[in-house]
């Protein structure tokens, strides 16, 4: 089969893999999106007021524990010798079954894991007990940071859970066994030598122009770019890894 791209196909391709999306990620989601009750039970019983922005980091920590943990739960065994053959042999191209798993693993998981906490998250505040005083100030914060500011903030988010996917994408068509804790002690390892790198020869400059620079929209396009290159370079070797891979 050629590397064309069809619809027909790829909707079956979607099909297959929502089916393999519930079956082995459903429940862990789930219950990742209500731990925000817990936080609200730990507030209740210790008395004890939960302020929203704290909330709101605990959504985004949420989000970024499932983009890791997605791509090894979801097609943990699409690149072992035997329980790999079914994802071989689906009559799709190589594109066709990446964008399905990009979709998955990239799109929906964070997209579910967003607006899931948030629901509940919502939920907790209506209760008129607990220490979930206050709801989730969202206009609040489009009134303050301005539509432009928070659509750039939007876009640095979209594209850091990106960059892990790719990464966690990527480690999980290499490895064969202990998929995620391979690909988390690689990164760490990666980061590691990147900050003595920095260190040696004054890299954290850049750095320093990123984050506390005076034209803020030009650091975060920075940032969103240099994480948007990351994501496709370890796209590209997943895509690649999928096209590759012998069984």
């Amino acid at each position: 089969m050629n590397n064309s791209f069809s619809f027909n196909r790829f909707n079956k391709v979607l099909a297959y893999d929502w089916k393999r999306f519930i079956r082995n990620f459903g429940i862990t989601l789930l219950v990742w999106v209500s731990i925000p009750v817990m936080f609200w039970v730990t507030s209740l019983v210790f008395d004890f007021e939960m302020d929203p922005s704290a909330r709101i980091f605990v959504i985004f920590g949420l989000i970024t524990i499932t983009v890791m943990s997605a791509p090894s739960r979801i097609y943990g065994k699409v690149n072992l010798p035997r329980e790999g053959v079914g994802f071989a042999l689906l009559p799709a191209t190589s594109m066709e079954k990446f964008v399905s798993m990009f979709l998955y693993c990239s799109l929906l998981t964070p997209a579910l894991t967003l607006i899931g906490a948030f629901l509940v998250d919502c939920l907790m505040s209506l209760l008129p007990f607990g220490g979930f005083k206050e709801f989730i100030p969202l206009m609040t914060l489009l009134s303050d940071a301005g539509f432009g500011n928070l659509m750039l903030a939007f876009l640095a988010l979209v594209t850091t859970a990106w960059a892990e996917s790719s990464v966690f994408m990527f480690g999980n068509m290499l490895f064969k066994r202990r998929k995620g804790g391979k690909t988390f002690g690689w990164a760490l390892l990666i980061m590691f030598t990147l900050v003595m790198i920095f260190e040696l020869t004054d890299g954290w400059a850049l750095f320093d122009y990123i984050f506390y620079g005076d034209n803020s929209i030009a650091n975060m396009l920075i940032y969103s770019g240099i994480m948007l290159v990351i994501a496709c370079g370890f796209y590209f070797g997943t895509y690649r890894k999928i096209k590759t891979q012998k069984y």
